[in-house]
């Protein structure tokens, strides 16, 4: 009787998981400290975690288990395929996190520098 009810609910749930979709992430290793959000971020370990439709997202910084920052980003092609963190200074040479560069997306923090001159 108990595997029948196992495989009752495994035909339930399975299709709910089959069309929840891929959660979109990548891990990317800051070598210095940059500002996301008004969060500084320290050197080290970071997972991506991005959700949304079309090219607007939210973008999560995860750490360990820990969301340290959450910033809101436009997801793009990235015709190079060139993988990238690309930063701007501020005028108190800070470093704002201005996009990541995937393999096959770009994720662009276009509201993370307001008057940056880089």
């Amino acid at each position: 009787m108990k595997p029948k009810v196992l495989f009752l609910v495994t035909m339930v749930f399975l299709p709910a998981f089959a069309f929840a979709g891929p959660r979109n992430s990548a891990n990317i290793e800051l070598d210095q400290p940059v500002t996301i959000a008004g969060t500084q971020l320290v050197p080290g370990q970071y997972k991506l975690i991005w959700e949304g439709n079309g090219p607007n997202v939210n973008v999560s910084f995860v750490e360990g288990k820990k969301t340290v920052a959450t910033a809101p980003a436009k997801l793009m092609s990235n015709p190079t395929n060139e993988e990238a963190i690309e930063t701007a200074t501020q005028t108190d040479n800070t470093q704002i996190l201005r996009a990541v560069d995937l393999k096959s997306v770009a994720i662009r923090f276009e509201d993370a520098v307001p008057g940056a001159g880089n």
